[in-house]
């Protein structure tokens, strides 16, 4: 379980001071200090966050499995659809060269191919920057 505090002091010059300290921890229960104090307070309510705590994580694990598995949908049904479109030019083209239209059945290869490449090169790179204020547009301090 990792903590992380944050403290923040300000004092002034006559001596006044103020202190504020603040805690987070990752962990999916309370730091065990709160489950203590929750327990002088009414036993039913540890096991209650404990329960709660688990039902959370049951949920959170299920919703992750299922994201993930339509994701894996998407992209392979995205790869299916690319190699049948990808096919579906070639035989056309295939086709017209051998009906004898040659400079359309290359012209329509050519482009085929060409898009696959491309496709496959530019993979899924992150796009550039969409704000409406290009970099050379932005004040720059001077």
């Amino acid at each position: 379980m990792a903590n992380s505090n944050t403290d923040l002091r300000a004092t002034q010059p006559d001596g006044n001071e103020l202190s504020v300290r603040h805690t987070t921890t990752d962990s999916p229960l309370l730091p065990a200090a709160n489950l203590q104090q929750l327990q002088q307070i009414d036993p039913a309510l540890v096991k209650w966050v404990v329960d709660q705590t688990e039902f959370e994580a049951n949920h959170r694990r299920a919703e992750t499995t299922r994201v993930n598995s339509f994701v894996f949908a998407e992209r392979i049904s995205g790869v299916i659809a690319g190699a049948v479109v990808a096919i579906f030019g070639l035989a056309i083209s295939g086709f017209l060269i051998f009906n004898g239209h040659d400079w359309p059945g290359v012209a329509l290869g050519g482009a085929t191919l060409a898009t696959i490449v491309t496709v496959l090169v530019h993979g899924r790179k992150p796009a550039a920057d969409k704000s409406p204020i290009s970099n050379t547009q932005r004040k720059r301090p001077r």
